[in-house]
């Protein structure tokens, strides 16, 4: 009877979504945010367009194959170095993507969920306000193709969240761009070092068989977690739990997995401030195996009154 009843309510859910992505407009709504104070007055002088343009070409492109409700996006892009004979910027690009956590009773306030938070910290691109932008998934371009790789990949994370690995087509059409890389590979193929991966290590991961669990994980948990919240809490307790041990289960088995590592911090505080309706506190003690590096989040929650 319970698990008639959890496809049941499945199902509803599922109408519901079909309804609403099929009305939507834009793939991406996204909010550009610039920060040149690291760079020289005549280096900012060239960049007075660059807000507008980014937003305009992320926002009127399409990347999905359908209709979806836009996902909301947030790039921050901070300045470093220009070389002024060859227009070769250095950047950091900050990415925050959200989703509307499902309510069909739409009661309440509106919760939204991060999907995806990450800080590239080697972005090297030839930038010229007077070319147009034109998307062309054929051709390599350094700095529409850092553009279009991170839309592909939120609309991948996108549609892991409402099916199963339902992000493969668009996961690899971010793999197609970081195959076209034939030079300055900086941020692209190779690490740098240090624990942050390049945009190649991120889509392997995503596209690998042994990363499975994981993207069951994060649709277990947006899906049948956030999303069945409002429709019976103590199952979507249960599957959040759940889908948190199948994706903290990756991080014991891998040497490396930057997708876990992402997740967590996108997550932490969210799940943090989930599990103050969870009713006994107790349940951080055991947040804290999943998530053994944001203990401190955990542990100020737990002591809440």
């Amino acid at each position: 009877m319970q698990s008639q009843l959890k496809w049941f309510l499945i199902s509803v859910m599922l109408l519901f979504i079909i309804a609403e992505r099929t009305e939507a407009q834009p793939d991406l709504n996204v909010e550009v945010i610039v920060d040149m104070q690291q760079i020289p007055p005549d280096a900012q002088q060239k960049l007075v367009n660059f807000k507008q343009k980014v937003q305009d070409y992320l926002n009127k492109n399409k990347y999905h194959d359908e209709k979806i409700p836009p996902i909301k996006v947030q790039m921050q892009f901070s300045f470093t170095g220009l070389n002024l004979s060859t227009y070769n910027y250095e950047a950091k690009l900050f990415i925050a993507s959200q989703r509307e956590v499902f309510n069909p009773f739409k009661n309440g306030q509106q919760r939204n969920s991060a999907a995806f938070r990450f800080l590239d910290e080697r972005c090297e691109f030839y930038y010229n306000d007077n070319i147009p932008f034109i998307k062309n998934d054929f051709r390599f371009d350094s700095f529409l193709s850092l553009l279009d790789y991170y839309a592909y990949l939120l609309v991948g994370y996108d549609e892991d969240s409402y099916y199963p690995k339902g992000g493969n087509k668009y996961y690899q059409k971010a793999l197609d761009i970081c195959n076209k890389v034939t030079s300055n590979a900086n941020g692209w193929t190779e690490t740098g070092g240090g624990s942050k991966p390049s945009r190649l290590q991120i889509i392997q991961e995503l596209m690998s068989v042994r990363f499975d669990e994981f993207r069951n994980g994060y649709f277990e948990y947006m899906w049948t977690g956030l999303d069945s919240l409002a429709l019976n809490k103590s199952n979507a307790f249960r599957n959040i739990l759940g889908a948190l041990d199948k994706i903290s289960t990756i991080k014991k088995k891998e040497v490396k997995a930057f997708n876990v590592d992402i997740f967590f911090e996108s997550k932490a505080t969210e799940i943090a401030e989930l599990f103050l309706e969870y009713g006994d506190r107790s349940i951080y003690n055991r947040l804290m195996t999943f998530d053994p590096s944001h203990q401190g989040i955990y542990d100020e929650y737990k002591n809440r009154r």
